[in-house]
């Protein structure tokens, strides 16, 4: 049903997109050929004017010379008159007083001039005459000889009308079937411009219909807006299956984690209720075990609340110029107890100059997370060290512990969320430490790396640019 309806609406676009081609065309059509025959028509009429000025000139000077006579007697003497011209001098109440031949124009001009309501002649004027059954179309100049006489001159223009006829007719033969061809030539262009689009709606359809998120747009030679927007679409199906994995991952993930501490909450509370006489001490164990998985649990919803954040590009950050010394300073003496318990010494070789623009409490947050795992997987009497540099751009924080290192195999997956290694599982965390340091970094348009070799320690370094906004 709904592939039926896409594709009838696909068609009717199509079409639609024709037929808006073809009137284009049309009207584009149409204003070419009136401008083209109105020319044509002019040159024609202006021809035909040109020969009876000639003539008319030519009777007037005869009459100058010797009246109407003198045009009689010029009629008289031709061997091989002309019979497309036709000549009578009228008087100014259009009685005859030389004509000639007797044709049916005079009578049609006759018609006309008493069809317009005028009983005498008063100024020169040019007339055209058509008559159906006599098969043939005149054209009439009355040219005033004096102040009684007109001569009237008229020629056959049957011919140039013929033209004319011709032209109108030629010209509909051939915008006709241009019309027609442009029609389905555009219909099939429409067709072919949008086949990625129906790629795209057959994509879209397959997935509602079947629920495969595998389904991609195929690609397309074509180029264009429509190509462009198909790979876009591509994009984001890869970008929505990427997010629906980890997603999937991710709850597992918590499941998997969050089982222990809800069913070791759980016992306590249940132990604690189960006894036959009550008895503080124990409550007060069970209560404060309660708390502590209580709080576990709290600090991995926050996590990956915070980690939903940043991967859909939502993580709200204020950014401030920060004096990186100072805050490592704050760090170190945040987390001084516990490597004072462990014999670890925490230095700062940053310089006092390096500034950066960022979120103080999400920085602070990276380098607590990198501080953490440095201090948990150092061994006693080592050093964790922090560096930095910087350079037109950005600038890098370095933090280089002496601990037991991280695998090969290792390396690539310490990102991922709640992802913890073997030589790590023994010891207390959530897994989602260096996730956040990487989304955070990321959320501020910087990068993290890690160098480490097993045994010799690792060396984590964020990199931030310097203009926060123009990274954003």
């Amino acid at each position: 049903m709904f592939s039926k309806q896409t594709d009838a609406l696909h068609l009717t676009f199509s079409f639609r997109l024709a037929v808006l081609y073809t009137v284009f065309l049309a009207i584009s059509s149409a204003v070419l050929f009136t401008t083209t025959y109105q020319l044509v028509r002019h040159v024609i009429q202006t021809r035909d004017r040109d020969i009876i000025h000639v003539q008319t000139e030519q009777f007037s000077a005869l009459f100058r010379q010797g009246g109407i006579s003198a045009i009689a007697n010029y009629f008289s003497q031709q061997i091989e008159p002309d019979e497309s011209i036709f000549v009578r001098i009228v008087d100014r109440n259009n009685q005859i007083h030389f004509i000639t031949v007797s044709h049916p124009l005079w009578n049609l001009l006759d018609q006309k001039i008493k069809s317009g309501g005028q009983t005498a002649l008063h100024e020169s004027r040019w007339d055209e005459l058509a008559r159906e059954e006599a098969e043939g179309s005149w054209i009439v100049g009355t040219v005033r000889l004096n102040t009684e006489y007109f001569l009237q001159v008229g020629r056959s223009n049957t011919q140039s009308e013929l033209v004319l006829s011709h032209f109108r007719r030629m010209g509909l033969r051939i915008l006709l079937p241009a019309l027609l061809l442009s029609l389905l030539g555009g219909w099939m262009a429409a067709r072919s411009a949008l086949s990625p689009l129906r790629a795209l709606v057959e994509t879209i359809r397959h997935i509602l219909e079947t629920g495969d998120q595998k389904r991609r747009v195929p690609s397309q030679a074509q180029r264009g807006e429509l190509g462009t927007l198909s790979a876009m679409f591509n994009r984001i199906l890869d970008r929505n299956e990427m997010l629906v994995q980890g997603s999937k991952e991710t709850l597992d993930n918590v499941a998997h984690d969050l089982r222990t501490p809800m069913t070791h909450l759980r016992n306590s509370a249940e132990h604690a209720l189960q006894m036959a006489e009550p008895d503080v001490h124990v409550q007060r164990e069970a209560l404060a075990d309660c708390m502590e998985e209580s709080e576990r649990i709290l600090k991995m919803l926050n996590a990956l609340m915070d980690l939903a954040e940043a991967g859909v590009g939502g993580m709200n950050l204020q950014p401030e110029s920060i004096a990186l010394r100072e805050l490592i300073d704050e760090t170190i003496e945040l987390y001084s107890i516990v490597a004072e318990e462990h014999a670890i010494i925490l230095r700062n070789d940053v310089p006092t100059y390096l500034v950066v623009e960022a979120d103080r409490m999400r920085l602070r947050q990276c380098l607590g997370n990198l501080v953490d795992n440095a201090l948990k997987y150092s061994e006693n009497g080592k050093e964790v060290v922090f560096s930095g540099t910087s350079d037109h751009t950005h600038v890098s924080v370095s933090i280089r512990d002496q601990g037991c290192g991280i695998s090969e195999e290792n390396l690539q997956r310490i990102w991922d969320r709640l992802y913890r290694g073997e030589s790590s599982r023994a010891t207390p965390g959530l897994g989602l430490g260096l996730s956040i340091v990487w989304a955070v970094i990321e959320a501020h348009g910087g990068t993290v790396d890690v160098q480490s070799q097993p045994g010799e320690g690792s060396t984590f370094t964020m990199r931030l640019p310097r203009n926060f906004r123009k990274a954003r």
